[in-house]
């Protein structure tokens, strides 16, 4: 609960991006067209962990770009964030989120 309380006024840098908070996760979305790129978004989020005296997880933050499936990897490909992990797939509370959009693990 005190987590939640000191989490709230953690604000994404643009309107364009959004934060989704859901007991002691944060999931940032970014997305291609926002005015303020990812890795200032998390610049932003490292200085209030920081600020409040809290530490992120690096073995368990990911980085997903999602993407639609005609579309050539290297194309859209974004700078990745220094120091955290990119990933095909993530888990999301039990839901599985794939950078193709598919719904099939396999693929």
């Amino acid at each position: 609960m005190l987590y939640t309380v000191i989490e709230s006024d953690l604000r994404p840098l643009s309107k364009l991006n959004l934060l989704f908070k859901y007991a002691d996760d944060t999931n940032l979305i970014v997305p291609a067209y926002s005015d303020i790129a990812l890795v200032q978004e998390f610049v932003n989020i490292k200085k209030w962990t920081e600020d409040n005296k809290m530490v992120i997880n690096l073995n368990k933050t990911k980085e997903i770009g999602f993407r639609r499936p005609s579309i050539s990897l290297h194309l859209l490909a974004p700078a990745p964030v220094s120091g955290i992990e990119q990933v095909m797939c993530a888990q999301l509370l039990g839901v599985i989120f794939q950078q193709n959009l598919s719904f099939d693990k396999s693929s």
